[in-house]
């Protein structure tokens, strides 16, 4: 290797924060700008890996509202990480003014003085006629925080309101979705305008394609069938088969036909742990029955398992999105693994024995009996075990379904028994003799249910 030796421009390590790497998402870019000039709010839905978080530093760049023709000079953007341990709104608001006194110090108010709501507004007001646009990653880890009350999001709409605040939230499902009961109902989710981050389109993938083979000067345009094949449109899968592609092109100047097969296996074993934690955690039930269907090459009748699929990034044109999926799926058939649990037994409505959850409505029935609802935490719980019926439910699933993955190494075993005690409270109808939400010691928990 020389020191004139191409440097490989492809990166899947984590979020793009130079403007430079990023690539396509102009229909859902457009959308969120359009909203701004109306005040107006956007939630980005997407997978892990679709790009979320690039998507909102990309927003805040200069080269964003060039591209855009889009004037922000009257808007200042805020980028907030959840993960920066946040654990209720006064936590909140002291991070969020920090990040607008290097932002806009002329708009923040002098030392001293508790930092809350109030003190936010006088900053806000303070800040006009400059509007604060407000992009929040990961949003679902403050709406399932615990210490994040009713009122705070009652707050949020509010300052939407009287001061123009628009915000741009990122999670994995709708807000809806990620809110409970008793806070679905929150007059903040409805001023959204939800777009969804899938695949790139035909054109952004070949975009990125013929821009990035310029900048390393490698033929990458040759290999575009392959790696549309290998890879889909995913921007994650995208760089990282490119990126094994640019590594074998760089070592002799072409590639091979057993640099491909090499390729094809180096791929298969960097995608295996992301395809497991999707397969385990961020599919329901008719989605995995939708892919097992589209892996064996037979069609699909469920229309919205396909268009949620699509949505998801996952299903391209009717498609499996990459080969390395639908191989990952036919060996997991092949070492005998049940990959659809059967739930055709499963009935429509609630039952005299048992629990059945209207996940539509966020309902939860007990031998026939609605229960009061439940927490946030423990009605996500319950829709994992339930989802997994009669199935033995680890601690490592239960965390990614419950808090996400970012909390493995945070939440212990005492935690989650913790919250396991507290849903038996509510759906027990004995919880100190538990019928249906079985310990199985030393492997984790699984709800007993006779018509799974």
């Amino acid at each position: 290797m020389t020191e004139a030796s191409p440097v490989n421009p492809y990166f899947f390590g984590g979020p793009v924060k130079d403007p430079r790497g990023f690539f396509g998402r102009g229909e859902q870019l457009q959308i969120i700008f359009d909203n701004l000039l109306k005040a107006g709010s956007t939630s980005v839905i997407g997978q892990r890996r679709s790009g979320k978080t690039s998507l909102l530093f990309y927003l805040a760049t200069d080269a964003a509202h060039e591209a855009f023709s889009f004037d922000a000079r009257s808007l200042v953007f805020v980028y907030v990480d959840p993960q920066l341990g946040m654990h209720g709104p006064g936590e909140f608001y002291r991070r969020l003014m920090d990040l607008l006194a290097k932002q806009a110090p002329e708009a923040m108010l002098s030392p001293g003085g508790e930092t809350n709501e109030e003190r936010l507004q006088a900053v806000l007001e303070r800040l006009k006629p400059r509007r604060l646009v407000l992009l929040l990653d990961e949003f679902e880890k403050i709406i399932d925080t615990e210490g994040f009350p009713a009122d705070f999001f009652t707050f949020l709409r509010g300052i939407s309101q009287s001061y123009d605040v628009c915000f741009v939230t990122t999670t994995m499902k709708s807000l809806y979705e990620c809110s409970s009961r008793e806070f679905a109902g929150s007059p903040l989710f409805n001023i959204f305008q939800m777009v969804w981050l899938g695949s790139f389109t035909q054109e952004e993938f070949e975009h990125f394609i013929r821009e990035t083979s310029k900048r390393c000067g490698a033929p990458m345009a040759t290999y575009k069938g392959e790696i549309e094949a290998l890879a889909g449109r995913f921007p994650f899968y995208v760089q990282l088969a490119c990126s094994l592609y640019f590594e074998a092109w760089r070592g002799h100047q072409r590639i091979t036909p057993q640099d491909h097969i090499a390729i094809r296996q180096r791929f298969a074993d960097e995608t295996r742990p992301h395809f497991e934690r999707m397969w385990k955690t961020y599919l329901n039930a008719a989605e995995k029955a939708a892919l097992v269907s589209l892996a064996h090459g037979r069609p699909c009748p469920d229309r919205p398992a396909l268009h949620s699929l699509d949505q998801k990034g996952y299903v391209v044109d009717e498609r499996i999105f990459s080969s390395a999926l639908t191989d990952f799926l036919l060996y997991k058939e092949r070492e005998g693994e049940t990959l659809v649990p059967d739930t055709s037994m499963r009935p429509a409505g609630p039952t005299p024995k048992g629990i059945w959850v209207d996940k539509d409505k966020g309902d939860v029935w007990v031998d026939g009996e609605r229960v009061a609802p439940l927490t946030r935490l423990e009605y996500k719980l319950l829709v994992y075990l339930y989802d997994n019926a009669n199935c033995i439910c680890d601690k490592y699933g239960i965390v990614e379904a419950v808090w996400s993955s970012d909390y493995i190494d945070d939440v212990d075993d005492p935690r989650i028994a913790k919250l396991v005690s507290r849903l038996r409270e509510d759906v027990e109808p004995n919880p100190k003799k538990s019928r249906y939400i079985i310990t199985v010691h030393g492997r984790g928990y699984k709800l007993a249910d006779e018509n799974a």
